[in-house]
């Protein structure tokens, strides 16, 4: 069986290789559909590569990026034959969405007759509205687009537990999945976390903050907490921010510059993901700080490393944290004031929650349910 698997995101190339994170991680899921898969995807050509290299026999469907109007113009017309020929070549389809490729996709799936399902990634109102005027007139018809498009789908995954599903329902069948890929529940971890936080409070160790998240896409919401370090500091207060995430830095360091606080905040770069727990492991505090989102990967992930976790009110954030612990998107005082409050007590009763609270998002127990609706998905579309 060919399995056509589609997805907003981009991979990298190094010559004639392609190297992944996320998405390498998800296509295997799909793999019990069928024994050869093919990857629609943007591509951006690198030097290196920190992502692990994908398996020889992944083959892909190559798209152009259109975030532009003149690169819409320039490459719509040969994205939409490239999908409408991955299409016609695939026994069935696993569209991740919100994607204009995957609308295209979809479209051509029942123009075939190829049996499809949808995973529900975000919110497209919240990713455009948050993105100057010309965002905020297109959020409207990308959330009826997608509404349309879900309540229509006969199999649908959703990362978030209801956000997503209030939002966009459908009248398929569905079940509520995240895409995070964490082993939790290692006593070991949650005992090293509380014995350093004992440490940490003796040593008089300024409190770390920590983000995962591309550091050039505005919504993830980076400036809003390094504004708030700089609001603390003015006060005398010292937190340090440490930002990890691939992309160009220049915005942000440039508003560290403007706020004066160059010692208190560091943007490392994109890290091996096999680094991050250690990095997690260094963080006092985890934030996402985001103004949109689906269920954020990387606020599980900390959770599991016993980090004592803040968020904004956007998606599918206020289903993993204490309400205590969310602050109004964009609120940099909101941030000030939460991060002023926390002490040793807090740090050691969050670590215990949190820990507990992602062992819901093991991957062992999720990739279970999700293999069952796979197969079920396969079962009622007479897949062989």
């Amino acid at each position: 069986m060919k399995v056509l698997y589609t997805t907003q995101g981009a991979i990298e190339k190094v010559g004639s290789r392609y190297y992944g994170d996320g998405i390498n991680a998800n296509y295997k899921r799909y793999v019990i559909l069928g024994d050869e898969i093919t990857i629609a995807c943007a591509e951006k050509e690198v030097i290196t590569s920190k992502c692990a290299i994908f398996d020889d026999n992944v083959k892909f469907a190559i798209i152009h990026n259109t975030n532009s109007v003149k690169s819409f113009f320039r490459y719509n017309h040969s994205n939409i034959k490239i999908i409408k020929d991955a299409v016609k070549n695939a026994d069935v389809l696993v569209v991740h969405l919100p994607h204009s490729m995957g609308y295209v996709a979809i479209h051509y799936a029942k123009k075939y007759k190829k049996p499809y399902m949808c995973v529900v990634c975000g919110c497209p109102w919240d990713a455009m509205w948050n993105h100057g005027w010309r965002g905020k007139l297109l959020a409207p018809f990308a959330y009826i687009k997608l509404r349309k498009v879900i309540s229509k789908a006969p199999y649908v995954v959703y990362v978030t537990k209801h956000f997503l599903q209030n939002r966009y329902p459908t009248n398929g069948r569905t079940i509520a999945c995240s895409n995070v890929n964490v082993s939790t529940g290692i006593e070991e971890i949650l005992n090293r976390r509380l014995s350093n936080i004992k440490e940490r409070q003796q040593q008089q160790r300024c409190i770390r903050i920590g983000t995962s998240a591309a550091v050039d896409v505005v919504y993830k919401g980076q400036e809003y907490v390094i504004r708030a370090i700089s609001k603390l500091k003015k006060e005398g207060k010292k937190f340090e921010y440490h930002i990890i995430g691939k992309g160009d830095p220049t915005r942000l360091k440039s508003i560290i510059a403007e706020e004066g606080v160059e010692d208190l905040v560091f943007i490392h770069g994109l890290l091996p993901h096999r680094e991050v727990p250690g990095f997690l492991d260094d963080m006092d505090v985890y934030i996402q700080p985001s103004k949109q989102e689906g269920l954020p990967r990387a606020m599980i992930e900390a959770m599991s490393r016993g980090c004592l976790c803040m968020g904004s009110d956007v998606a599918g954030i206020p289903e993993l944290i204490e309400k205590d612990f969310i602050f109004s998107k964009g609120d940099v005082n909101g941030i000030a004031r939460k991060l002023e409050r926390i002490d040793s007590t807090m740090l050691e009763k969050q670590a215990i929650r949190n820990f507990n609270e992602a062992r819901e998002y093991d991957s062992n127990i999720l990739n279970e349910r999700r293999k069952n609706f796979l197969l079920e998905f396969k079962k009622n579309s007479r897949l062989r």
